[in-house]
């Protein structure tokens, strides 16, 4: 039970810029058994109901093809609402009901904004959605299993990926509004890839140590984010040679 004490620094993810409240229940490391495994439950069940509507977003934007369109021509609005929805589900993640609401209303909403791209991708290279899924599911569950097994605390490559996560954003909009390099995207993915293979590692090491008991929520939205990024890294991968 010693290996998964966190010590006495607070956790806070790697994107905030401030600490929790003042008044948090107990850590899941000084939580008891019962209450930790039910902690580690809750988050892992929520993370893969996230999954099935994210699933169904897709699948709306496929049923709709004017909201697909829409999430098409307009990514830089689509970009700043998913920014919006992970701050909005963050805000209200303690509140029961809502922050249930709020996560399924954004991984839903990531279904429909990358819709267009999982359409574009299904007529020239379909097998290669169906490859980056259970390469998503292999490299996510090899790690998590990794993090439980090992008992490894990796909360020291906090500054590395945030980093890592500032690197990326800013060579991919370099890219995107200035280069255009294919070359440039394909090493972008790449790069990724390691980061939020490592967020993986953090956030996990962080859910079993560091996060509260009550942060369920954002605990299953962390694991969605990095599971959601991986697959997009690997499609982009699979299809770089058809850019």
């Amino acid at each position: 039970m010693s290996d998964f004490r966190p010590g006495n620094q607070p956790y806070r993810q790697p994107w905030s810029g401030g600490g929790l409240e003042s008044a948090q229940p107990r850590t899941a490391a000084d939580a008891t058994v019962s209450e930790r495994m039910g902690f580690i439950r809750k988050v892992y069940a929520l993370f893969f109901v996230a999954i099935l509507f994210a699933v169904g977003g897709v699948m709306t934007g496929f049923a709709f093809p004017p909201l697909m369109i829409a999430a098409a021509e307009h990514p830089w609005i689509a970009l700043i609402v998913l920014i919006g929805g992970v701050l909005g589900a963050q805000a209200v993640r303690h509140v029961p009901g809502v922050n249930l609401f709020a996560l399924f209303g954004f991984t839903t909403l990531t279904g429909v904004v990358i819709s267009p791209l999982l359409y574009i991708v299904g007529q020239t290279n379909p097998a290669s959605i169906f490859q980056a899924g259970v390469l998503t599911v292999g490299i996510f569950g090899g790690l998590t299993a990794y993090v439980f097994i090992s008992r490894k605390d990796f909360s020291f490559l906090r500054g590395m990926v945030t980093v890592g996560l500032i690197v990326v954003v800013l060579a991919g909009l370099l890219n995107v509004l200035i280069v255009g390099s294919t070359a440039l995207g394909f090493a972008i993915s790449a790069a990724a890839l390691l980061l939020f293979s490592g967020f993986v590692l953090y956030d996990t090491s962080n859910i079993i140590r560091r996060y509260p008991t009550n942060e369920y929520v954002a605990g299953a939205l962390s694991l969605y984010l990095d599971a959601f990024n991986i697959f997009l890294a690997l499609l982009r991968l699979l299809n770089a040679s058809r850019d």
